[in-house]
């Protein structure tokens, strides 16, 4: 053969496997987010991207202070101990909170004997950071947990001036007479003449421990005219909603050792939405993030797609991924996990260890697959994926 048909071959071959390594997951068919797997070839750049795995703690890797034994050997199988010694990536999401990310990691890596680091964990009010740009230098209201640990993790999100309930009646004790400040609370209170201070923002980082009290402290700072606690807005008169409400999720139930569901925040957000209708005559104007909305997928997603770019994840010699494979969200609430994986394009996975313990599936808010436990869960997504069992 001559040498310059052979410099030719070479030459087309060259061209051909550069067209092959540029393609994008883009040039692929897709159905909604979820990214159908991608036909091997001899060449690493061009394996299948890793599917992905989205977990609620609550009820699917926990209940209560027990951790689930098919919970624990779950997060192993995905942390590589399977036949093929690979990695997947996944993240933890839960519309719980009152701690901070770094706090509640640690003590989750230890309860769950998997290593954990913050960018695999998304807590309900994890989204409120984003916030700080906006309130951060403002005066703002936070509601929910114990003590004083949620002004904390606000203060590490970049929130400056940071007020709580406890606060206000350390000010003024009429302002719920029913209650008094226990010896802890006035260590943590600041002392502060709140006539002087407007109010900017809202938010219930976790759930209220007293909801008659937040209600109340809540309905002052909203009745007010300019967000400062001090006389009510006339209800007849012109006006609207000075003040921004964010809460961190909208769970109406929730599980935990107790046999039959606890009610959540989504139940304070009710009872306060039909006491602020009965006084003010308006409908609140409020915003909740966790899930099932849109903005927590959309940062578990961002997550995840640097999860798969990590060099433990990739396959030998791959390339970044642009998008996505295939990802499984993993839940024991059809109204939360279920609802918000399937709005958002994800193969949603429900589990009976928690708040759902029906036999079939979800009337309202079916899953692609209903399963007994986590364990079973992620068998079902590899097996799927992978077209056979690597546990």
């Amino acid at each position: 053969m001559h040498q310059r048909s052979v410099q030719t071959i070479l030459r087309n071959r060259l061209r051909r496997l550069q067209s092959r390594q540029n393609a994008s997951v883009e040039d692929f068919p897709r159905s909604s987010l979820v990214i159908r797997r991608l036909k091997s070839t001899s060449s690493p750049a061009d394996a299948p991207v890793a599917p992905g795995f989205i977990f609620d703690i609550d009820g699917v890797l926990k209940i209560g202070e027990k951790v689930l034994p098919q919970g624990h050997k779950a997060l192993q199988i995905l942390s590589g101990d399977n036949k093929l010694s690979r990695r997947f990536p996944f993240i933890l999401v839960t519309n719980g909170g009152g701690i901070s990310e770094e706090e509640r990691c640690y003590k989750l890596s230890r309860e769950l004997g998997i290593e954990l680091s913050v960018d695999q964990l998304i807590q309900s009010h994890t989204v409120f950071r984003e916030q700080a740009k906006n309130f951060g230098d403002k005066p703002i209201l936070i509601v929910g947990g114990t003590g004083h640990s949620c002004r904390e993790v606000a203060r590490s999100y970049g929130f400056k001036k940071v007020y709580t309930p406890h606060d206000l009646l350390a000010w003024r004790q009429e302002l719920w007479p029913f209650k008094s400040l226990t010896e802890n609370d006035e260590k943590s209170v600041q002392r502060v003449d709140f006539s002087q201070v407007p109010f900017s923002a809202i938010f219930v980082f976790h759930d209220s421990r007293d909801w008659g009290f937040d209600t109340q402290i809540m309905l002052d700072v909203l009745m007010s005219p300019d967000g400062t606690v001090t006389t009510w807005r006339d209800p007849e008169a012109e006006w609207t909603q000075q003040v921004p409400v964010f809460f961190s999720n909208p769970d109406l139930l929730w599980g935990n050792d107790w046999p039959e569901p606890r009610l959540g925040q989504g139940a304070f957000q009710e009872a306060f939405r039909a006491v602020w209708r009965r006084t003010s005559g308006r409908e609140l104007e409020a915003t909740t993030g966790g899930k099932p909305t849109k903005l927590t997928y959309q940062h578990a997603e961002r997550l995840l797609l640097a999860q798969a770019n990590h060099p433990d994840i990739l396959p030998p010699g791959g390339r970044q991924v642009q998008k996505l494979g295939p990802t499984f969200m993993i839940g024991d609430n059809p109204f939360s996990d279920i609802a918000g994986a399937n709005a958002y394009g994800l193969s949603s996975i429900l589990v009976r260890t928690g708040v759902f313990r029906g036999k079939d599936n979800h009337a309202e808010h079916p899953a692609t697959t209903v399963q007994p436990d986590v364990l079973a869960a992620v068998r079902w997504a590899l097996k799927k994926e992978l077209g056979e069992d690597i546990v």
